[in-house]
C-alpha cells in the first residue's frame, strides 16, 4: 500500500529517534508504509522471543544450561528463561488450551540457602490476560497452569519480577504444551524459536473478534487516496474493509511538509447488516521506537502533571524508561488534563519525539522498554470493548507526532510553531494573538458570581473601555437559580437582569467591545429546566443530584446551540465561555452495556466536538474561552476549537503562575492559555503576562489607578506578538521561594524576543547566569532592561554563551527585550 506524496520530507539520519521500519525511507513514509513487516504465515505453531533481559532463551534446560528443576522436581522438557521475559506463540490454527508447570528454577544461584529469585507468570491471548500467578519464589514447588484459549491464535507468555528487581529470576515453563481444537497437543520445546519485537505492524492496534489487528487486516480489502489540502499538508486516507462482516476501518493521516510531523485519526464503521464482532483494546498509537545511539542510552519520557488546582499544576518531570521501569500516563476521571497533560516527549539525548493525544476524555498512554534497544509506546481511549450496530461509526483519539533531530529543547519550540500554525483555533480565518479580557467574577477574587447584575456589569464595561480592553464576560450566576445550583436553567435571573442580557451586550458594543457569558451546558442539576423538560437527555451517575447532558445526542447539541444563538443574535455579544465542573467518567461508563464499553464516551466527545465546530462555523468572529474547573480539559482537540484555556482554578499566586506557564509553554503557544491578574505591580504583571491575560481589576472603583492600568495594557499589547514564537527555559522549573525563574520568548522570524526573570522572595542570590537560545552568533543585539531603562549591545554568540542577570532585591523581577541592531 504505497502512495506517491509529492511533498518535502525530512531525511532520517543516524541521529533521529525513529519508528522501526526501513532505514532508507523518511520516518513519515515509514509511518504510512504499512504493514511495517510482512505477515509471517507459519505452517505450524512457532515461538518468537520478544524480550528477555538476561542470558539466552534455552530449550529443555534452564538458562544456566543445566536440567530444569523447580522445587525438588526435575523436568526434562520445557523453556528456560529469565525475568523480564516475553515469548509470543503464533499458530496457523485455533488453539484450545495451554498447560505447563511453572516456577523459579531451583539452583545455587537462585536459592543459595535463602531464596533470592522471585517471579510472576502470566498468560495472555490476543493481548487479554487469562492467567496471572501469585509471586513464586525459588525453592517452591512447581505450579500447574491450565488455561482455556478459546480459539486464540496468538498467545503471550510473560514472566515479570515480583517488584524486587530481576536478580536471579530464572524462570521455567516446564512441560509446556498447547492443545489444538482437534485434541492433538504440541509441546513448546519442539517449536521453532526466533527473535522479534513487540511493536504492531501498523501505527495503531486493536483486537477484533479475539484476533489482533496485525493478524486480521491482511485479510481485509484495502484502498488508499491522497489529497493535497494546501501547500504544507497532504491528507492520506487509508481504508480496510472486512469482506465478511462489513466492518470498515479508516485511517485519516495528515503529512506536513513544513514540519517533521504527521497526524492520524481512526474511524470504525459498520457497513453491514448485523452487529460487528467485539472491537476492543483500541490503541490509536502503537509504535516501537529504536534508539540510534547505543544500547546503554536510556529513553526519557518528559511528562507534565495535569491540573489539580494547586501550585504544582503542569509541573514537568522526567522518567527513565528501561527494562526495569515502565511509565503510564492518563486523564483523570474523564477530564483529559486532570491527571497528566496529554502532550509528552520521548528523547534519547540527541533525538526527540513529541506526541499529542487529541481526546477530551479518558485517555491513557503506556511506555515500555521491551529490551535494551526498543521502546514500545501505546496510547488511546482508556477502555474500549464494543460492538457496532449496523450503520454506526465511532472515532478514536487523534494522534500527532513530531520527530526532531538534534537539540531536544529546540524540539519543543518546533512543536509550538506547529501548534500555532496548524492547530490553534482561528478567529475570522486567522490565528489570533494573545488577548487581554475581563471576566468580571475575578474583579472580586473569583467569587463575584451571584452578586453580578446588569448595573454593575455595565459599570465595569464602561470602566474597562477607558483602558482600551477588547472583551468582557460575565461568569456563572447570571441564570435562574444562580451558581452552583442553577446549572440547567439558561434564562437570565429577573432580579439581576430584568431586561435580559441585551442591555449589557449593547453597552459593550457602544464602547467598542465584545461581551459574552459563562455557560456550563454539560452539568445538569437535578430539577432544573433541562432535567424537567427532557429527562431522557441526561445521563445519571453516582450522584443523583448531578446529571450529565448527553452530547452524544444530536437534539442535545441543537438545544444548546439554539440557546447560544439567542445570545449571539444580540448586538455586541460575541464571547462564549464554556466551563465543566464535574468528572464525567462514571456517568459515561455506567451507561454502557457490557458489549458497548466506551461507546457513550466516544459518542459524547464526538458530539461535543460537533457542537463546538458549529459555534465556530456560525460565528467565526467569536472569542471562545474554555474552562473545566480550571485547566482540566486542555488537549489537541480543545486547542483547535477554543481560543483560550484557563490554566487552573488556582489564582493570584505569582510564583505559581510563573510555574504553571512554564509547564504549559513547553508545548503550547502562549496565546492559547490564560492567567489571571488582579494587581498592578510589575512582579504580578510579569508573572502572568505570558498568556492571554484575564483581568480582575476593579476598574470602576474610584480609587483604581486608571493610568497605571493603561500603562500595563499598552506594554502587554506591545509585547504579546512574542508569545507565539519559540520558548526556552533559561533555568530549571521551580516553585521554591529560594530560587529564581527565567524564561525566553523568541521570534526567529523577527529575530527579536524577551526574557522574563524572577528572583523569588527567599532567594539569597542577587545575580544568575543564563545562556540564550535561537540567536544569530554574528549579529549584535540591543537589550533593553525594563527595570532600569538601560540598553546594552551584545553579540549573539556571547549571549548564547553567558548573560548575567542581576536583581538586587528579593521578590523582584525584570523584563528584558532584545532585537538586532539596525
Amino acid at each position: 500500500m504505497r502512495c506517491n506524496l509529492l511533498i518535502l520530507v525530512t531525511v532520517v539520519t543516524a541521529q533521529t529517534l525513529v519508528a522501526v521500519g526501513h532505514a532508507q525511507q523518511s520516518w513519515q513514509d515509514r509511518v504510512l508504509d504499512v504493514p511495517y513487516t510482512p505477515r509471517v504465515h507459519e505452517d505450524k505453531p512457532a515461538l518468537t522471543l520478544i524480550r528477555q533481559d538476561y542470558e539466552e532463551l534455552e530449550v529443555n534446560r534452564n538458562i544456566g544450561r543445566s536440567p530444569m528443576k523447580i522445587g525438588e522436581q526435575t523436568f526434562k522438557h520445557g523453556i528456560g528463561t529469565h525475568a523480564v521475559s516475553h515469548i509470543r506463540l503464533r499458530s496457523p490454527v485455533p488453539l484450545k488450551r495451554f498447560s505447563a508447570w511453572i516456577g523459579v528454577d531451583n539452583n545455587q544461584v537462585t536459592n543459595p540457602g535463602t531464596p533470592i529469585g522471585s517471579v510472576v507468570f502470566s498468560v495472555e491471548a490476543n493481548r487479554r490476560q487469562l492467567y496471572q500467578s501469585k509471586v513464586i519464589r525459588a525453592g517452591e514447588e512447581a505450579v500447574k497452569v491450565d488455561v482455556e484459549l478459546s480459539g486464540a491464535q496468538v498467545v503471550d507468555l510473560r514472566v515479570g519480577d515480583s517488584g524486587n528487581g530481576a536478580a536471579c529470576d530464572w524462570a521455567d515453563w516446564a512441560e509446556a504444551e498447547i492443545e489444538l481444537d482437534d485434541g492433538s497437543t504440541i509441546p513448546l520445546h519442539k517449536m521453532d524459536v526466533k527473535k522479534g519485537t513487540a511493536g504492531a505492524r501498523y501505527p495503531f492496534s486493536f483486537v477484533y473478534g479475539d484476533q489482533h489487528s496485525d493478524d486480521v487486516l491482511d485479510g481485509w480489502q484495502s484502498d488508499r487516496k491522497c489529497e493535497r489540502l494546501d501547500d504544507d499538508r497532504t491528507k492520506v486516507t487509508t481504508t480496510w474493509s472486512d469482506p465478511n462482516t462489513g466492518t470498515r476501518l479508516t485511517m485519516e493521516a495528515v503529512r506536513f511538509s513544513d514540519f517533521p510531523a504527521i497526524e492520524w485519526l481512526l474511524y470504525f464503521e459498520n457497513t453491514g447488516t448485523d452487529d460487528t464482532p467485539v472491537i476492543e483494546n483500541v490503541q490509536a498509537l502503537d509504535m516501537t521506537f529504536a534508539s540510534p545511539i547505543s544500547d546503554a542510552v536510556p529513553y526519557r519520557v518528559h511528562q507534565t502533571k495535569g491540573s489539580v488546582v494547586n501550585p504544582s499544576d503542569f509541573a514537568p518531570s522526567v522518567s527513565v524508561v528501561d527494562n526495569r521501569n515502565r511509565v503510564t500516563l492518563s486523564g483523570g476521571n474523564g477530564k483529559c488534563s486532570a491527571k497528566h497533560f496529554p502532550f509528552f516527549k520521548i528523547d534519547t539525548k540527541d533525538a526527540s519525539v513529541i506526541v499529542a493525544v487529541g481526546w477530551s476524555g479518558q485517555w491513557a498512554a503506556d511506555f515500555q522498554c521491551v529490551d535494551k534497544k526498543h521502546l514500545h509506546v501505546t496510547s488511546g481511549q482508556e477502555l474500549t470493548h464494543f460492538v457496532l450496530r449496523p450503520g454506526e461509526r465511532v472515532r478514536t483519539p487523534r494522534i500527532l507526532v513530531l520527530n526532531w533531530e538534534g537539540d531536544q529543547i529546540e524540539s519543543n519550540s518546533q512543536f509550538r510553531r506547529l501548534i500555532y500554525k496548524h492547530y490553534a483555533a482561528k478567529r475570522n480565518g486567522k490565528t489570533p494573538s494573545a488577548i487581554p479580557y475581563c471576566n468580571t467574577c475575578f474583579t472580586r477574587g473569583g467569587v463575584w458570581l451571584n452578586e453580578c447584575n446588569a448595573e454593575n456589569q455595565i459599570s465595569l464595561i464602561r470602566a474597562y473601555s477607558k483602558l482600551g480592553l477588547e472583551a468582557l464576560l460575565t461568569d456563572a450566576g447570571w441564570f435562574e437559580g444562580g451558581w452552583p445550583h442553577g446549572a440547567g436553567n439558561w434564562t437570565p435571573r429577573k432580579d439581576a437582569y430584568p431586561n435580559g442580557m441585551e442591555p449589557v451586550a449593547l453597552a459593550a458594543k457602544d464602547e467598542g467591545m465584545i461581551y459574552g457569558l459563562w455557560f456550563e451546558p454539560e452539568r445538569v442539576v437535578a430539577g432544573t429546566a433541562l432535567h424537567r423538560e427532557h429527562p431522557d437527555w441526561v445521563l445519571s451517575g453516582p450522584n443523583p443530584r448531578v446529571l450529565l447532558a448527553n452530547f452524544g445526542r444530536r437534539e442535545v447539541q441543537d438545544y444548546f446551540f439554539d440557546i447560544v444563538k439567542g445570545f449571539m443574535d444580540m448586538p455586541g455579544f460575541r464571547v462564549y465561555r464554556q466551563d465543566f465542573n464535574m468528572f464525567p467518567l462514571e456517568w459515561w461508563r455506567r451507561n454502557d452495556p457490557p458489549d458497548r464499553q466506551g461507546i457513550t464516551e466516544m459518542k459524547y466527545i464526538e458530539g461535543l466536538y460537533a457542537y463546538w465546530d458549529r459555534i465556530a462555523e456560525t460565528w467565526p468572529d467569536s472569542l471562545r474561552v474554555e474552562c473545566a474547573s480550571g485547566g482540566m480539559r486542555i488537549d489537541l482537540e480543545t486547542v483547535s476549537r477554543m481560543h483560550v484555556h484557563q490554566k487552573t482554578d488556582y489564582w493570584f499566586d505569582n510564583d505559581a503562575d510563573q510555574a504553571h506557564l512554564f509547564g504549559l509553554s513547553q508545548y503550547l503557544p502562549n496565546n492559547v492559555v490564560v492567567a489571571h491578574l488582579n494587581r498592578l505591580d510589575d512582579y504580578s504583571f510579569r508573572s502572568t503576562m505570558a498568556s492571554s491575560l484575564c483581568l480582575g481589576w476593579i476598574a470602576d472603583d474610584p480609587d483604581f489607578d486608571v493610568q497605571r492600568g493603561k500603562e500595563l495594557l499598552d506594554r502587554y499589547r506591545k509585547l504579546r506578538h512574542l508569545l507565539t514564537g519559540d520558548w526556552y527555559p533559561l533555568m530549571p522549573y521551580t516553585t521554591r521561594r529560594t530560587e529564581w525563574m527565567a524564561t525566553q520568548y523568541h521570534r526567529a522570524d523577527l529575530d527579536e524576543g524577551m526574557i522574563l526573570v524572577f528572583r523569588h522572595s527567599e532567594s539569597p542570590y542577587p545575580a544568575a547566569d543564563v545562556s540564550l537560545h535561537g540567536l544569530k552568533g554574528d549579529a549584535t543585539y540591543l537589550l533593553h532592561y525594563e527595570s532600569t531603562g538601560e540598553t546594552r549591545q551584545i553579540k549573539g554568540a556571547e549571549l548564547m554563551e553567558n548573560l548575567r542577570l542581576e536583581i538586587p532585591e528579593k521578590q523582584s523581577s525584570d523584563l528584558i527585550t532584545y532585537e538586532t541592531k539596525p
